[in-house]
């Protein structure tokens, strides 16, 4: 924008900001006398003196203001003595009526800021009286001096503009402008974005179309504006330049500093004398030019892949061989720039520098033979000198921005080995035999998420920025994230079956192939992972071999010994131990305790063994930190469903190792609801497996099928099904045909799966039946098979039936539900509280009351509430209290409910729920935010002590204005319906507007006190009668209501003064008979005036102001979201 346009907007804006102003009132100092001659005079002496008019009818004189006048008229009845009768000012200040004792003539003169007014008797003869000698002075002097300042302005207008020059010159380092100029001239500039203003304080010519012709061109794009008395003179200057001025002998100089300059590639300043032998293989130490340089654009790169890109192509890429290093003699470039690539040949080996002014985080990596660096910077970088200066090897470069970022991918005429080192802030790419240096190389290795599907993860402290990037040669788009300093890549690529992950000189590059492959950062570790889950073997036979601590290939519930235990008899096996066990000296007592206690775990008996192992701990406290005690104790816990004590006891750091303590960490963690660390667990523990005896394997075996099928992963579960079939039952054939049908359910089998149930709900296991039944109807339900009707008989008749287990408490779950869904919301509630009490600890219990107390809370502050009768509601409130949250949500359900209270007439509870809210829950702004709402209630309940009183109680400064209008609203009416109106009265003036005025204009009428309160509702109605639209319902009623209250003050001339103003107004309205009786001369008021009177004045203010309330806008309202406004004290 111009300097003129900009001051032209500025000068509108100031404008728009004075016309929008609302009138001040002019304030007035009134003298009145009757002089010697007979006439009286009245004398307004203004601070500005206002549009007015004057005039005599009817012996009243009418006086009428453009804006409200503050004035005292009293001295008019001290002074004109008998020329007055009565005195009445308008309501809104804008008029004043005299009315006079005798017949009069009017003469009007106005001096400066005075207004004359003479009343002439009706018998005056000759010219009117002159105005006062001292007053014609005052006036002749303002005209002479106004005749010099015009003369002197007409003299400067007249006299000829001081020329202004400007010459300017370019120098090596800044560009020069050179104004000549007086030195009693004011200057100074000031910068303003890319320019710079300077400002001469004078009016003088310039001539902008010369100055631009002979500037040079890097500041001759100058523009000009003027002021009154100055001239401003705006020149162009990067924000990133210095500028200075100063004076000079008759001129003022200002000098610019020159931008950076453009750099040249490092070819291009190479010289013959500087060849030398290339240096022995090692990292250059590139250090940043002091003036850094801009790069001339290169070519536009691939553009950037949105996330869950189209399948790619499975890459693998491998190093090629490495031929032999042939030192050959290279140019040395020169020192490179921030911005500016440089290259560095060391023999056979080409090194790629990219300088950067800070540490940068990094993703290199070769593909093919495209070289790719992504850098988390987006300034574009010099690549000429890598094209000019790789020998041919780097056949094209191109780059393209990214978010926060930049892509520079180089074409390579021959793959080599890449290698990536950092050099201070500087990146160093390596192609060829000699590295500087191998990256450190990223662990790829699985994982499962919290909810059990399996992902990958790759540690990466550093972590970057992961983006979608297209490769344009391939098609596919790649997961590419950046690490920051010292280099890390992956080191050979691996491939899976939904992605493959590439081999990176620094940072991470993944190519998906399945659809819904996601690649997420947390903290410092990379997640991939899919919507379903990832297929890795869980299972993992080589898992945890090789580690220290317990062998993996000899777990204390061995195979081979539980064949040979079993071979036994189990009386003959189990006294000999016990001999043993009793009869061992005190060096061996410990082991042949613990082999008891393994005898009894091979043979199924977990409590017998939990008392040997304790026993052998309690004679022996060494035993305690024996691998083998706490593995048998930890199992024997396990299956007596102690899982909490067992993980206690496998999480001791001497156990960390063992794949057997990782199979019944598994277990417990499984028990406990934990699907993904028990995942986790059973694939560390998967290099004992093998070993253990078959009741053990099927037992781990189907907690990996029941694991998979917890988590989605379907391909895990049908591969770990079918691994059981060889292995012995647990639970019976019903408890295996269980598993299959789950299994049928997981690969959308959904027939087969629900005939197996059916025919297990028929068997003779009712634990088996139960749930069959149990997941006959969860897929039933999810199948669309069977109606949430049906599904809650039947479940009902389960939980009737069975009781205490993980069965019960699923049940009971899907009844919580059901309920909620159909919305049967008092049986949803007393059957989570069921579920609740009898299953406390489990995570599920836990998840399900989260579930529930959200529904609870969506219930009540929802669109649920209108469809239940509200005294149900409360009902459902007061009998449930405990779902209901802590908290803003808490007190926002509070509050809700509490205005379903007022719905239906329960005012006495409302109040009490909001007090103990604002007595026990709240602080600060809410407080007193919720103790408008209460003071509202505690009005509607004609309690207005009481609503002062909480209202009072909760005062507090800093409040936004508009709740703190609302409070002095609300104590006001609280104060005049308890009978204190004047206080009332003074709390009211204290609000501004029409609000304020209404609140008056209301208490004055409920007071009777009819003079004041007829006065106030003219005044409240504002210039309405000027207004061209009709009056609405509520003005019509404020007209008649003031002319009822005039007419009952005996005012004769307010009501005619209000019949003057809306006569054309009420015309055509409903209340057109009506005003006539209201406005009638009072002596002729009767029956009709008094029935009209009446009617009106049962009409409750109270009424009409909680309509007014309702109405008002959102942040004028005490609601639940506080507005942000000044704050004010109330």
């Amino acid at each position: 924008m111009s300097s003129g346009r900009l001051l032209a907007v500025i000068a509108w804006v100031g404008l728009a900001i004075a016309a929008s102003a609302p009138a001040r009132a002019a304030d007035a100092t009134v003298t009145a006398a009757i002089a010697p001659e007979g006439y009286g005079r009245i004398v307004l002496s203004f601070d500005r003196l206002p549009g007015y008019d004057a005039k005599l009818a009817n012996n009243v004189l009418i006086l009428s203001f453009s804006d409200p006048v503050k004035a005292d008229f009293a001295p008019l009845s001290s002074g004109l003595g008998g020329f007055v009768n009565v005195i009445r000012r308008d309501p809104d200040g804008r008029g004043l009526r005299v009315a006079l004792t005798k017949p009069a003539r009017l003469s009007v003169n106005e001096a400066g800021d005075k207004l004359f007014l003479d009343l002439l008797p009706s018998n005056w003869t000759g010219t009117p009286p002159p105005l006062p000698k001292d007053v014609v002075t005052a006036l002749g002097r303002e005209a002479r001096e106004a005749r010099v300042l015009k003369a002197e302005e007409e003299l400067r207008r007249m006299r000829p503009k001081i020329a202004l020059d400007v010459t300017g010159a370019e120098q090596p380092t800044f560009s020069r402008l050179s104004f000549k100029v007086d030195d009693d001239v004011d200057v100074g500039f000031k910068r303003i974005g890319d320019k710079v203003a300077v400002t001469f304080g004078a009016n003088l010519a310039f001539d902008v179309a010369r100055a631009r012709s002979t500037l040079p061109d890097s500041v001759a794009d100058i523009e000009t504006a003027r002021t009154n008395e100055a001239l401003v003179v705006m020149i162009p200057a990067p924000a990133k330049v210095g500028v200075r001025g100063f004076r000079e002998q008759g001129a003022y100089v200002l000098d610019i500093d020159r931008g950076e300059r453009k750099a040249v590639a490092a070819d291009d300043h190479a010289a013959p004398h500087d060849e030398q032998p290339a240096k022995p293989a090692a990292a250059p130490n590139v250090k940043p030019a002091p003036a850094p340089a801009a790069a001339a654009p290169a070519e536009k790169a691939a553009p950037v892949a949105q996330p869950a890109a189209a399948p790619a192509a499975k890459v693998a890429e491998t190093a090629p061989a490495q031929p032999a290093a042939k030192p050959a003699p290279t140019a040395k470039p020169a020192p490179s720039m921030p911005g500016i690539a440089s290259v560095v040949k060391d023999g056979d080996t080409l090194r790629l520098v990219f300088p950067f002014s800070q540490p940068t985080p990094a993703a290199i990596f070769r593909r093919n033979k495209t070289l790719w660096a992504v850098f988390d910077q987006p300034e574009e970088l010099g690549l000429d000198a890598i094209v000019k200066g790789s020998g041919g090897l780097v056949t094209a470069a191109s780059q393209s921005g990214l978010d926060s970022g930049r892509l520079v991918r180089l074409t390579l005429s021959d793959p080599r080995l890449l290698t990536v080192s950092l050099d201070g802030s500087n990146w160093v790419i390596s192609l060829g035999d000699d590295m500087v240096s191998r990256s450190s190389p990223l662990a790829v290795k699985p994982a499962f998420g919290a909810n059990g599907r399996s992902a990958i993860e790759i540690e990466a402290q550093g972590l970057g920025t992961i983006r979608q990037i297209r490769d344009p040669e391939i098609g596919d788009a790649l997961s590419i994230a950046t690490l920051a300093g010292p280099a890390r890549g992956v080191v050979r690529p691996q491939q899976f079956v939904e992605f493959s992950v590439l081999a990176t000189g620094q940072g991470v590059a993944i190519s998906p192939i399945a659809d819904d492959l996601h690649v997420n950062g947390d903290l410092d570790r990379i997640i991939v992972r899919r919507d379903s889950s990832l297929a890795l073997s869980m299972l993992d036979p080589n898992a945890g071999a090789g580690t220290p601590g317990l062998p993996a290939t000899a777990p204390i519930l061995n195979g081979a010994l539980a064949a040979d235990e079993a071979a036994k008899p189990f009386n003959a096996r189990e006294n000999a131990l016990i001999e043993l066990a009793a009869m061992a000296p005190t060096e061996q007592r410990t082991d042949a305790r613990l082999n008891l206690a393994r005898f009894y775990q091979l043979r199924a008996r977990p409590a017998d063994a939990k008392a040997v192992v304790e026993a052998t701990i309690e004679d022996d406290k060494a035993a305690a930190r024996d691998p083998r005690a706490s593995i048998l104790l930890a199992a024997s816990d396990v299956q007596l469903g102690r899982s909490t004590e067992a993980l206690a006891l496998l999480s001791k750091p001497d156990l960390a190792a063992s794949s057997e303590a990782a199979l019944w960490r598994a277990a417990a963690l499984a028990d406990l609801g934990r699907v993904g660390p028990a995942r986790d667990a059973l694939r560390s523990g998967g290099s004992a497996l093998p070993q253990l005896p078959g009741r053990l394997q099927s037992r781990f075996i189907e907690l990996a099928v029941s694991l998979a099928l917890d988590a989605g992963d379907r391909a895990q579960a049908v591969t770990q099904f079918e691994r059981l079939e060889v292995l012995p039952t647990l639970r019976g054939i019903g408890g295996r045909e269980i598993m299959r049908a789950r299994v049928y359910e997981a690969v959308g089998e959904v027939d087969k799966a629900l005939t197996a149930y059916d025919a297990l709900v028929k068997g003779p296991d009712p634990e088996i039946a139960a749930e069959a039944e149990l997941r006959s109807v969860e897929l039933g339900l999810k199948s669309g098979k069977i109606k949430p009707d049906a599904a809650i008989e039947r479940l009902d008749q389960l939980v009737t039936g069975w009781r205490g287990d993980w069965i019960e408490a699923e049940a009971l779950a899907q009844l919580v539900d059901l309920y909620g869904d159909v919305e049967r919301w008092r049986d949803a509630f007393t059957t989570l509280r069921t579920a609740v009490s009898a299953f406390p600890d489990t995570e599920n219990s836990r998840a399900l009351q989260d579930r529930m107390q959200d529904r609870f809370v969506n219930l009540f502050l929802g669109g649920g509430l209108d469809r239940i009768s509200k005294l149900d509601a409360l009902s459902l409130f007061y009998d449930f209290q405990e779902l209901s949250p802590s908290g803003k949500r808490g007190d926002e359900l509070v509050r809700k409910l509490a205005d379903k209270l007022v719905d239906v007439d329960l005012l006495d509870q409302a109040s009490a729920l909001l007090d103990y809210q604002i007595d026990n829950r709240l602080s600060g702004a809410a407080r007193a935010q919720v103790a408008a709402r209460a003071a509202l209630i505690d009005l509607m309940n004609n309690k207005p002590a009481k609503a002062v009183d909480v209202l009072r109680r909760t005062r507090q400064a800093d409040l936004p204005a508009s709740l703190a209008n609302t409070r002095l609203v609300l104590e006001a009416r609280a104060l005049a319906m308890s009978g204190r109106t004047d206080l009332a009265l003074e709390m009211a003036e204290g609000i501004e507007g029409a609000q304020g005025a209404r609140l008056a204009a209301d208490m004055l009428w409920t007071a009777r006190r009819w003079a004041d309160a007829g006065e106030a509702l003219e005044r409240l109605l504002g210039a309405a009668w000027k207004d061209p639209a009709p009056l609405d319902s509520d003005q019509r009623t404020q007209v008649m209501r003031a002319a009822i209250a005039l007419s009952l003050a005996g005012d004769a001339m307010g009501v005619d003064r209000l019949r003057n103003k809306f006569a054309s107004k009420m015309t055509n309205s409903p209340e057109a008979q009506s005003f006539d009786v209201v406005t009638a001369p009072v002596e002729m008021r009767g029956d009709a005036f008094r029935e009209i009177a009446r009617s009106i004045a049962t009409s409750s203010t109270f009424d009409a102001f909680m309509r007014e309330y309702k109405a008002r806008s959102a942040e004028d309202l005490p609601s639940d979201k506080t507005a942000s406004a000044t704050p004010t004290k109330a």
